[in-house]
């Protein structure tokens, strides 16, 4: 019988899977004309290929304050972070790197998020965490926003996709 935590946990896995299908989706609709485009019209600074990078390091990060959380060690509030340069180094990171190494990261990112969430409690999941976007969450919050990430960016994807297919 399912307990309300195998719930939430299946809750979870669901929405990170989700999240995943849509971005694969999205990264594999695009042509190399489409990779290095600019993914935003309104001056955004990143091409597709980028934004792919960028997302290929985004799930590991984000696992890092799930477990420093229930490690007792939560993250906070530090006004000497810039999250705009901590994308930026991620995405030099990534530049190295081939798209099916970027796709190969994501994959093994994916796999030790679940093998955490997995090992989670309910009172782990309910512990309060910070992230440098949605500010005040919880482990469960922070679960939530990989899979957010993900589908938000398969739409910026989708976006520079119909763009370019309109022509």
């Amino acid at each position: 019988m399912a307990t309300a935590l195998d719930d939430r946990k299946a809750r979870l896995v669901e929405r990170l899977a989700l999240g995943r299908e849509s971005f694969l989706a999205a990264v594999a609709a695009l042509d190399e004309a489409e990779l290095a485009a600019p993914v935003w019209t309104d001056g955004g600074h990143w091409n597709a290929r980028e934004l792919i990078g960028h997302v290929a390091y985004a799930e590991a990060g984000m696992l890092s304050l799930i477990v420093a959380t229930i490690e007792g060690d939560p993250p906070r509030p530090d006004a000497d972070f810039d999250l705009d340069r901590f994308n930026a180094s991620r995405v030099r990171r990534a530049n190295d790197q081939t798209l099916p190494q970027l796709l190969e990261r994501l994959e093994k990112s994916r796999q030790e998020t679940l093998r955490r969430l997995d090992q989670i409690t309910a009172a782990d999941l309910d512990r309060a965490s910070y992230h440098p976007v949605v500010k005040e969450t919880t482990v469960e919050g922070i679960f939530r926003v990989i899979g957010f990430h993900e589908r938000m960016h398969a739409k910026d994807l989708r976006a520079l996709h119909e763009r370019a297919s309109r022509g």
